[in-house]
């Protein structure tokens, strides 16, 4: 029997406005971590309440459109549940409890550690609105500048360490050291 005792999943969200790169990162900040050996669990917002997992014609989809209130699908390798009701995203964190990371893509206004992606000048402005920013991915050099030309935050720390009360700055494609930076936390979610 592992006697180890469980710690809570850190929880990283990557958060943006449209086309700035979210799935992206997200799917970056997943495979680094899943190649440091850690248990990864993924989850992203979708706004517009249209999407299907399952396809035309398969069992699944039957299923569904037959009424079922949730259906089931599990494989050797796979297990998928797809629920026709509004889960909260607290009530679904709560079932991942034995994974080491959760990287959640989107719920802007969830209350985890966020990095926020900015790809042109005017996603500046989400940073203002939110809540818990430990990062900010920019696309450019010159976003980057810019940011801390406007004072965007007095606690943007340029040595790229993410820490309690700063915000790190990173350029979007230094994804490695973005997966470094979230090692190096004592913890995302205090």
């Amino acid at each position: 029997m592992d006697k180890r005792i469980a710690s809570e999943p850190k929880i990283i969200q990557v958060v943006g406005y449209k086309n700035t790169g979210k799935t992206t990162m997200t799917a970056a900040l997943i495979s680094g971590l899943a190649s440091k050996g850690l248990k990864v669990a993924a989850f992203k917002h979708d706004g517009h309440d249209h999407f299907e997992m399952d396809q035309e014609g398969t069992d699944s989809y039957q299923f569904g459109r037959a009424g079922a209130a949730a259906v089931v699908v599990m494989s050797q390798k796979r297990t998928a549940v797809i629920k026709q009701h509004n889960t909260r995203l607290d009530d679904m964190l709560s079932q991942f409890s034995d994974y080491d990371w959760i990287v959640i893509e989107g719920f802007k206004d969830a209350p985890y550690p966020k990095l926020v992606m900015v790809r042109e000048a005017n996603d500046l402005t989400l940073i203002r609105k939110l809540q818990q920013v430990v990062g900010i991915v920019f696309w450019t050099p010159e976003l980057m500048r810019e940011a801390e030309a406007e004072k965007l935050s007095a606690q943007m720390d340029k040595k790229q360490e993410i820490s309690k009360g700063a915000m790190a700055g990173f350029l979007f494609h230094e994804r490695e050291v973005i997966v470094e930076a979230l090692l190096q936390l004592k913890s995302l979610n205090t």
